[in-house]
């Protein structure tokens, strides 16, 4: 049985809530040369702290709660769903945090969720690209739990980490058009999410930019699935005058899009150029390798965990939320074939 905060008390003569003060960091003040003398004997007693008294204490778990954009068959093969948990999960680490992961979110009573965010479970919450029609960030705000978002719609006073979309989106429909392409397709994402929001209306406003006439035949809906990328590229090559590059708001359906095009005997880039978002593992195992707009999605996990913990502190965050796009020219994009 290891040692107990009693026998740290008894080894140098003072009282078990001063060491108990000294360990926790509060609630009350310890001077420092006594904080020194209680952590070198907890140190030498091999002392292990039972969280759950620390957290009677404190008031804290070191818990933080992780929302996913929604629970559904699958969602969890998502591979940016895996990068942002990757880097929410490694900061965590280093943060001294566990992470408690809400599985059945979408399913869940609103009552009983407001108990879990109020009960001592977690810390705080860290929604990851919520959506239009998701309630839940609006009830963590109404239970005052510290919480912030990656990627995700914007809740006023919630603080969101996202990458730069307009820039990003602009770099690669400028790659294109240095190319020479002009008849330029886009796939887009969910709508009710708002990085398919802006990527579109980034897509949009490149045209107007370059007084490319916008036709609405060229954007299709691929819902930020490989299938939905597949679906809307044979609708576009169907087309009586098909685009000759195509840019894609994730990779995923930039790899479904590239599927579809060599299943109707087409070759990329030599028939038609595709461009992805988000630089997924994928890209770069394909043939051809997909060029794509990189964002560092476990960055922006790290980032938001970070935050929280700040927050969690009632410390102001200052790192930026909103992260550089960069461009990955590979080889699934070159001049149109009328160019060449």
């Amino acid at each position: 049985m290891g040692s107990t905060i009693k026998d740290i008390a008894e080894r140098l003569n003072i009282s078990v809530s001063t060491v108990s003060y000294a360990l926790n960091g509060g609630p009350r003040r310890v001077p420092d040369d006594v904080r020194a003398r209680v952590l070198a004997v907890a140190k030498e007693l091999d002392y292990r702290p039972n969280r759950v008294a620390r957290a009677m204490v404190t008031g804290r778990s070191d818990t933080i709660g992780v929302v996913p954009p929604e629970v559904s068959e699958d969602v969890f093969l998502s591979p940016y769903l895996h990068l942002a948990l990757n880097g929410v999960f490694n900061e965590a680490g280093r943060q001294h945090q566990d992470v408690l992961l809400f599985t059945r979110c979408s399913e869940t009573e609103r009552e009983e969720m407001a108990s879990i965010l109020v009960d001592g479970r977690v810390d705080g919450v860290i929604f990851i690209a919520p959506h239009f029609s998701e309630k839940a960030v609006e009830l963590a705000m109404s239970t005052h739990a510290p919480c912030v978002s990656i990627s995700g719609v914007p809740v006023e006073g919630v603080l969101t980490f996202c990458v730069d979309n307009e820039a990003g989106v602009a770099m690669a429909l400028q790659h294109l058009y240095d190319l020479g392409h002009r008849k330029i397709a886009h796939i887009a994402g969910r709508l009710d999410m708002q990085d398919a929001i802006v990527r579109l209306q980034s897509y949009q406003a490149f045209l107007r930019s370059k007084r490319i006439p916008y036709r609405e035949e060229w954007v299709g809906m691929g819902q930020f699935m490989i299938e939905g990328g597949r679906r809307a590229m044979n609708a576009l090559l169907s087309l009586p005058e098909p685009p000759t590059a195509v840019f894609c708001a994730n990779d995923e359906m930039a790899i479904g899009a590239l599927m579809e095009a060599y299943a109707c005997n087409r070759k990329v880039p030599d028939d038609i150029s595709i461009v992805g978002f988000d630089n997924s593992p994928g890209t770069a195992h394909v043939y051809p390798t997909i060029t794509t707009v990189a964002q560092p999605i476990s960055d922006l996990g790290a980032a938001a965990v970070r935050a929280l913990k700040q927050l969690i502190e009632n410390t102001e965050p200052e790192e930026s939320p909103i992260f550089p796009a960069q461009l990955i020219v590979r080889a699934s994009t070159s001049r149109p074939m009328e160019h060449k």
